[in-house]
C-alpha cells in the first residue's frame, strides 16, 4: 500500500461519513445528552481506526513471525473505533416523544409506541453510577424495544420507569422532560396510578389542572335523582300489577 493510496482511502472514508444520512429528530422530542458530543465520538473513532487498522492489515499480509503477531495485536485497539461509532449512532438515533395518550421511544431506528393505558405501573427511581459505568449506561446501556434507557449522562439522576403490562420497561431521566406535569396529567386521565414519589399536594395540583384542561371526570348521578328513578319504577310496576289483577 503506497502513501497515495492510503491518503485516498482516508479521503474516501471522510466522504462516506459526510454523505451518510442524518436522522431527523421530530419537533418536541427528547434526545439523550451526549458526553462527549457526537462529533467528538466520531473523531476519536476515526483516530483509532486510522492509526491501528492499517498496520494490522499490512502487517498480517507482509510480515511474519513476531511482527505478524504484533500486527495482529493492533486489531484490539483498532476495534475500539467500532465502539465509539456505535455509541455515536445510538446517540443520533435515540429520542422519546410524548403524546397526550402515551409516548414513542426510538432507538437505533427501532420504534416502540406505548399507550398510558398499557402501563402496569410507573415508578420514580434514583439512578446512580460513577465514572465509566454512568457513561456506559447513558449511551449503550439499553437492549432494544423491551428495555430502553434515555438518561442525561450524569452520575446521579432521578428517573421515571414506565413498566408495561407485557414486561417491557422504559427508563427516562426526569430532568430531560420539559413539561413533566403534562405527562402526569395524561397518565392520570388514562387511569394510571401516579408514581409513589409524588406528594399529595402535587397530586391535587395535577388533578386540578386536569379538570381545568379536560373538565371533571364523569360521575354517578346524584343520590336524589337515583331515588326518584327508583320511585317512578316502583309506581309503574305497582300500576302494572293493579291492571293485571
Amino acid at each position: 500500500m503506497s502513501l497515495l493510496s492510503a491518503l485516498l482511502c482516508v479521503i474516501a472514508a471522510g466522504g462516506i461519513y459526510a454523505a451518510l444520512p442524518r436522522p431527523a429528530c421530530p419537533v418536541g422530542a427528547i434526545r439523550p445528552v451526549s458526553r462527549p458530543s457526537v462529533n467528538v465520538l466520531d473523531l476519536v473513532g476515526f483516530v483509532f481506526g486510522v492509526v491501528f487498522f492499517p498496520p494490522a492489515f499490512i502487517g498480517m499480509a507482509e510480515a511474519s513471525g513476531g511482527m505478524a503477531l504484533l500486527a495482529l495485536a493492533c486489531l484490539l485497539p483498532a476495534s475500539v473505533s467500532l465502539v465509539f461509532f456505535t455509541v455515536s449512532v445510538r446517540q443520533e438515533t435515540s429520542w422519546v416523544r410524548f403524546f397526550g395518550n402515551g409516548f414513542e421511544f426510538t432507538q437505533f431506528g427501532m420504534r416502540a409506541r406505548v399507550l398510558y393505558e398499557e402501563l402496569k405501573k410507573v415508578q420514580v427511581r434514583q439512578w446512580q453510577a460513577s465514572g465509566w459505568v454512568a457513561w456506559f449506561q447513558s449511551t449503550i446501556g439499553s437492549s432494544g424495544r423491551r428495555s430502553a434507557v434515555l438518561l442525561n449522562g450524569a452520575e446521579s439522576t432521578l428517573t421515571l420507569v414506565f413498566k408495561r403490562k407485557d414486561g417491557a420497561k422504559f427508563t427516562i431521566s426526569s430532568e430531560l422532560i420539559p413539561d413533566l406535569q403534562r405527562i402526569l396529567i395524561g397518565m392520570d386521565r388514562a387511569g394510571v396510578d401516579l408514581p409513589e414519589g409524588i406528594s399529595e399536594v402535587q397530586r391535587r395540583k395535577i388533578r386540578q389542572r386536569r379538570e381545568r384542561m379536560y373538565g371533571p371526570p364523569p360521575s354517578e348521578p346524584p343520590r336524589a335523582e337515583q331515588t326518584n328513578v327508583a320511585r317512578i319504577a316502583a309506581l309503574i310496576e305497582h300500576a302494572r300489577r293493579s291492571i293485571g289483577g
